[in-house]
């Protein structure tokens, strides 16, 4: 898989506005936490391997939204 990531979003900023409005820093690191397992499954097809790449897309862009350190201290405080 390549490890360029590109923007998905037609419109990042409304996309990152939409996802701040309607999740919270516990919602979005919860969904980050659930994604963390996407880079190691096995794909065998081009179809495969580009809809893991647009979830570790998403995954990053959430990461990048609410900041390691938030993830970090979210993920201590959920108790995860």
């Amino acid at each position: 898989m390549s490890s360029e990531r590109k923007s998905g979003a037609v419109n990042q900023k409304a996309f990152e506005k939409v996802i701040r409005d309607n999740l919270s820093p516990e919602g979005v690191a919860a969904v980050v936490m659930a994604l963390q397992p996407a880079g190691s499954i096995p794909t065998t097809t081009p179809e495969g391997e580009q809809a893991i790449e647009q979830v570790l897309w998403f995954r990053d862009t959430l990461l990048d939204i609410i900041g390691v350190e938030t993830f970090n201290r979210t993920m201590d405080e959920l108790g995860f």
